[in-house]
């Protein structure tokens, strides 16, 4: 039985799907690219800005004043674009601009409207001599052509694609989404309503979709299936499964003789797999079971709630970030802190996975709201465990910013921690 450190299992996904995954990428309209990874560098192709223009309203202005002016100033500007004015002017001479308008050949400043005064008659300005250039914002004063915008590897926000829509960029090269497949076994599983005696909750078809399509995955499909050898089989097998890039099956990844996912799964890898995990040295999340069937890989998590959400955070997440080319993704990383309490050792050699709260410098507490954004506790935040850690609970995980990686040996106020931002 080859159970893995919590570190070498997901260092096995990674591996696994940049050595046998189907990875491709897609081109996709800016309108579409939120949330998607870059595949290949963005350049500009054109300097931004991409002519000479005005930085206020006022006066383009060429020699000393005062100037002639050549036309009044705009009015009934409706439905016009009146920022293409061009034209040239002479020594001596001046011409109303707006805010971004194209400056006129040989303009060497702007007078702003309100250091300007035309005379009665409108044919000349009045104003204090401008420096040379001033409030004139020159082409390619942001950028030239061929710089490039964004590198390879950036996941794109809402303001990544202002800079590209402003830019001239109407689509970028991205890495495709992985599409998963999810199965949530369990005869004791209800989907509403209070649960009696003997039945649970469904904690999973809704929270892990939204997980997975957050971290950049494409969820085909999410579904109860029940604790029967035949069903679980046929699910594993059916095309829509076998097409999908990553498959979570929750449930079943136990030794018992009722475990059939792991014995299922075992067997939907020996002809064309391998098994990369029978086992995570990490609690919650032991049963883990990670697999790899041809170029799909194939995560068996625990039943119980905190713990598959662990194993989703620690091995399906990396996983997705592998595929999309955002290893560097929040959601992926480790990032280092501080301990704010003593955590007692555990009599197994595994790690521990325990909710936790960054509290701010002079005690001030954290979020409580989980999402720390990946903050790292190097300016005096400390991370302090928080109650909920059972496998079964979900009280600690829902609170919770990060997940403390706590090892066997413990820690103790004060010690430098690693922790999985959630």
């Amino acid at each position: 039985m080859n159970t893995l450190s919590w570190a070498d299992a997901r260092a096995a996904v990674t591996t696994a799907v940049l050595t046998h995954a189907a990875r491709g990428t897609d081109t996709v309209p800016v309108s579409e690219a939120v949330g998607r990874t870059l595949a290949t560098a963005v350049t500009s192709p054109m300097d931004v800005p991409h002519y000479t223009s005005s930085a206020m309203d006022g006066f383009a202005v060429r020699g000393s004043g005062p100037w002639r002016l050549l036309a009044t100033p705009v009015q009934d500007a409706a439905g016009r674009n009146i920022h293409r004015t061009g034209g040239t002017l002479e020594p001596g001479e001046a011409l109303p601009v707006l805010t971004g308008s194209l400056l006129p050949t040989g303009a060497e400043a702007v007078v702003r409207s309100e250091d300007a005064e035309v005379s009665c008659s409108g044919a000349q300005l009045h104003a204090a001599q401008p420096a040379v250039g001033k409030d004139i914002r020159p082409a390619g004063q942001e950028r030239s052509a061929g710089a490039e915008l964004l590198a390879a590897g950036v996941r794109l926000t809402p303001r990544h694609v202002a800079m590209l829509c402003a830019g001239g960029i109407d689509e970028v090269e991205v890495w495709r989404r992985p599409t998963v497949a999810c199965a949530f076994t369990g005869n004791e599983i209800v989907r509403s309503g209070v649960p009696g005696p003997g039945e649970v909750r469904d904690a999973f078809s809704v929270s892990f979709p939204a997980l997975l399509e957050s971290w950049g995955a494409s969820v085909i499909s999410a579904e109860p299936v029940p604790d029967d050898p035949v069903a679980v089989e046929y699910w594993l097998r059916r095309p829509t499964t076998v097409d999908a890039d990553i498959v979570v099956v929750t449930g079943g990844s136990g030794h018992s003789t009722q475990d059939f996912a792991r014995r299922f799964i075992l067997r939907a890898v020996s002809d064309d797999g391998e098994v990369l995990a029978s086992g995570v040295a990490c609690r919650p999340g032991h049963p883990t079971l990670i697999a790899r069937r041809g170029a799909q890989l194939i995560i068996g998590a625990p039943g119980n709630p905190f713990a598959a959400h662990v194993a989703l955070h620690s091995f399906v997440a990396p996983a997705v970030a592998a595929f999309t080319g955002a290893e560097d993704a929040p959601a992926v990383g480790l990032f280092s802190g501080v301990c704010a309490t003593d955590v007692a050792p555990l009599d197994r050699d595994r790690v521990r996975l325990v909710p936790a709260v960054l509290r701010a410098p002079g005690g001030a507490g954290g979020t409580g709201a989980g999402g720390s954004g990946g903050v790292n506790a190097t300016d005096g935040t400390t991370a302090a465990p928080i109650p909920g850690s059972h496998s079964h609970m979900l009280t600690g995980y829902a609170t919770a910013d990060v997940l403390l990686i706590v090892p066997p040996t413990g820690l103790t106020a004060g010690d430098a921690v690693e922790y999985l931002a959630l």
